[in-house]
């Protein structure tokens, strides 16, 4: 059983995840936090197997809470899979310098997000595609 932390600050999110998963085959249990500085806390108090963030939050932002998620000793490994509204090729740049193990872009297709998930919790990193600009 997989074990997955959604930082986002919105509920649905975390639902679409889960519903992701479920449907792809993927056993799993999803513990969910609302902003960045409680997902970052979280993240060094319990193991995880896939960590999902969110760009845009209150308190601190999916950018910050990526780098402290990474920095700490405890989270370090986590796989993180960045999540935003913003088709930003610098923040997609930014997040992967980060440490990010991939980035998916809303809106987005359960089953695209199930397949990338599914890859990173297989041990892969994905790169962002080019940007169309």
């Amino acid at each position: 059983m997989k074990r997955i932390l959604v930082i986002d600050d919105e509920p649905a999110v975390a639902h679409m995840i889960s519903a992701s998963l479920r449907a792809a085959g993927v056993q799993h249990t999803i513990d969910y936090c609302s902003d960045g500085a409680e997902g970052r806390k979280k993240a060094t108090q319990d193991q995880y197997d896939l960590i999902t963030l969110d760009r845009s939050m209150p308190f601190m932002g999916g950018a910050e809470a990526l780098k402290e998620i990474k920095r700490n000793a405890k989270s370090a490994s986590i796989p993180v899979v960045m999540i935003t509204a913003q088709n930003d090729p610098e923040f997609h740049k930014q997040a992967m310098e980060l440490g990010a193990a991939a980035l998916v872009t809303k809106p987005f297709r359960p089953q695209e997000l199930a397949d990338i998930l599914r890859q990173v919790l297989a041990g892969g990193n994905i790169e962002p595609p080019d940007s169309k600009n």
